[in-house]
């Protein structure tokens, strides 16, 4: 009699080959990321460029409190004349409504506005 073909379960077989591969990037994501074979990254540091700005910030850093200049002393200012105000201006008399647009707000319900 011929043999029975053993029909299993793959189930196995891929779980092995998700783990192996889990592994295996994980292998290389760390051998890229400590350096390790690449010397030469393509990234040059060149000389630094320092600027008005840097400097002054170094300054403002290394200074110490007694050093700092003292403020100069402010002198009062003399008094000003006290300021007269103008009277206010007349009040604006109320436009005039025009007869249309009153029965328009009246019809409308806006009553407010025909009010004078």
């Amino acid at each position: 009699m011929a043999k029975a073909e053993r029909r299993g379960n793959p189930l196995g077989w891929i779980v092995l080959g998700f783990v192996v591969g889990a592994v295996a990037a994980l292998g290389v994501i760390l051998v890229v990321s400590a350096g390790v074979g690449f010397e030469s990254s393509g990234y040059e540091e060149g000389a630094e460029i320092r600027t008005t700005a840097d400097d002054a910030a170094s300054a403002a850093v290394s200074r110490t409190p007694a050093a700092q200049a003292a403020p100069a002393p402010v002198a009062p200012e003399p008094e000003k004349p006290p300021v007269v105000e103008a009277p206010p201006a007349a009040p604006k008399p109320a436009p005039e409504v025009d007869p249309q647009m009153a029965d328009d707000a009246a019809a409308a319900g806006m009553t407010s506005r025909t009010r004078q």
